[in-house]
């Protein structure tokens, strides 16, 4: 028994011929394989492709021309985290117009598309007027990264203080601008990813809206088990309902009951806990631009059907405010007095309000807002009731809005995107609905890069569907800027993610918070360069404000 023991346990060897043989049986296989299928890839399926190496991939290596980021970035300086005096002493003539590539697009129309944010601008310029500039975009805005670059730049040329307006959840847990908490039972209601719905429209001024119960899911366990799984044989099409009510067909798998293969899962184990307050909590972030941790004016947008109380804490200061029913929308104002530290809120209310937003402001000047959706193309902003969307963006002065998307659009290529151009174009002339003479700036997909052939590339269909945006903005009478030509170009996401240090994240798909601030400054420098150009043509509102050289230094809340 020992003896076949040892034998079991024997480690065979394998003659050299035998690997060399093995070797190169496979990969002539593999040649011819590649000579075969002349073609990139062969399509089995919608969903399903196989893809090879061409003969002229083995043979002809292409060659990568990645972009020069030095020479892309010539032009732009971003700002130091504490500079507070840039751009104070800069007059109009010292801002020079960005190189081509770099510069917003107006279609062939005689009429400006951002003169009526150019007139707001300029009357804050005069009078400190506060107006507002919201940022909608997906991933690529999470963290407030390039908002807050947009809005320190801003600030510090036209004044204003605070992060603008904030939202009761933030999914990323990233913001650079102030750091927030919540407790658990708020609940969020958006047009964009797969969350809840709302069947009457009531999306907030951030495409969202959010209400608590009381009640969260806390997880206690995990629990294991066993279950059948079948396999499928066919499929069929079948109309089902959503939450909504409204009936959309799906492809409903057919399950082979006789054959089946046993699968252990583990699940999270919940328990329904009520918590003993819900609250809000904002703090001014330390590693943040100077001008935006110090705010006065801290307001509530909301709808209720009821009246509620908020117990109210400024730093270390307390009070009880009561907030009257408002069915539609109202702004309430919590405080006006200096925030150096934190804000919380605490709510008391039998029935919950619909928040839609905290706004945490200085009393004049520029404010931007930074409104992530992550995983979203821009769609959705048709959901949302178009008379509270007017009375959101008028209630806070909102002058321009800012909608930058695409990326999520990019993985998965077609043939031609007329289709989002159409998507696009619905969701531009909803906005136009609710507010007319709002001016709009459509910003098109960044660079993003995969791997073929053992080289990051770019996706090839980028182009396409920045046209498609660009078109949709052209046609509803909106501003552009290209993203993709601005930082590059072709294969610049890899240049991006390759430099030291890196402005891009090694997903070749977002930027670092260094890359977030050399688009911020782009960015900037496009829209300013534009008003500069617009002043020259509007002699009398011009006239009316006198010609200044430098900035004021900006105001110290403490002092105020």
């Amino acid at each position: 028994m020992k003896l076949d023991e040892e034998k079991y346990h024997e480690t065979k060897s394998i003659h050299p011929k035998r690997i060399f043989f093995g070797l190169l049986f496979l990969n002539a296989f593999l040649l011819i394989i590649v000579l075969l299928f002349r073609q990139d890839r062969i399509e089995l399926s919608d969903d399903l492709s196989l893809q090879f190496v061409t003969l002229e991939q083995l043979f002809n290596k292409e060659e990568i021309v990645v972009v020069d980021v030095d020479s892309v970035l010539q032009d732009v300086t971003p700002i130091d985290l504490d500079d507070t005096t840039y751009a104070l002493s800069t007059a109009d003539s010292l801002i020079k117009e960005p190189p081509e590539g770099k510069r917003i697009q107006y279609s062939d129309v005689s009429e400006n598309p951002l003169s009526s944010f150019f007139t707001k601008l300029l009357k804050t310029e005069k009078t400190g007027e506060l107006i507002r500039i919201l940022h909608y975009g997906d991933s690529q805005l999470e963290g407030d990264r390039i908002s807050d670059y947009l809005r320190n730049k801003f600030q510090l040329r036209f004044g204003g203080f605070g992060p603008g307006i904030i939202l009761p959840i933030d999914v990323s847990r990233s913001r650079v601008s102030v750091r927030q908490s919540e407790s658990p039972d708020w609940k969020k209601y958006a047009v964009y990813g797969k969350g809840k719905r709302l069947k009457n429209g009531y999306y907030g001024i951030g495409a969202s809206s959010y209400m608590f119960d009381g009640k969260f899911a806390a997880k206690i366990g995990e629990d294991t088990s066993i279950t059948k799984v079948f396999d499928i044989i066919d499929s069929s099409w079948v109309a089902r309902a959503d939450s909504n009510g409204v009936v959309d067909s799906i492809l409903q798998p057919v399950f082979d009951t006789t054959s089946f293969v046993w699968d252990t899962t583990i699940a999270p184990i919940y328990e329904e806990r009520t918590v003993s307050n819900t609250y809000l909590r904002f703090r001014t972030a330390r590693r943040s631009f100077p001008r935006v941790r110090e705010f006065k004016n801290v307001r509530l947008l909301y709808s209720a059907e009821e009246p509620f109380l908020i117990g109210y804490k400024r730093d270390t200061v307390y009070s009880s405010i009561t907030c009257r029913a408002a069915p539609v929308l109202n702004n309430k104002l919590l405080s006006d007095q200096l925030v150096n530290k934190e804000v919380m809120m605490s709510f008391n209310a039998t029935t919950s309000p619909v928040v839609f937003g905290v706004m945490l402001d200085g009393d004049s000047g520029v404010a931007v807002d930074n409104f992530p959706m992550r995983g979203s193309s821009g769609l959705g902003f048709e959901m949302i009731n178009g008379a509270l969307y007017e009375q959101l963006l008028s209630s806070t002065n909102t002058s321009l809005l800012i909608l930058q998307y695409g990326i999520n659009v990019v993985p998965n290529p077609q043939k031609n995107y007329h289709y989002y151009a159409r998507l696009m174009d619905a969701q531009l002339k909803a906005i136009r609905r609710a507010s007319p003479d709002i001016s709009i700036l459509v910003i098109g997909p960044s660079d993003m890069s995969r791997k073929r052939g053992g080289n990051y590339v770019s996706y090839p269909n980028i182009p396409a569907i920045r046209d498609a945006m660009m078109q949709a903005a052209f046609d509803n009478g909106c501003a552009f800027w290209d993203l993709y030509n601005a930082m590059g170009g072709e294969n610049s996401m890899v240049a991006w993610v390759q430099n030291d240090p890196p402005l891009a994240a090694k997903d070749f798909t977002h930027f670092s918070s260094r890359g977030a601030g050399f688009v911020g400054e782009m960015l900037y420098n496009a829209i300013i360069s534009k008003y500069i150009d617009w002043k020259k043509t509007q002699h009398e509102l011009v006239n009316e404000v006198p010609e200044k050289d430098s900035m004021p230094e900006p105001v110290n809340l403490k002092q105020s």
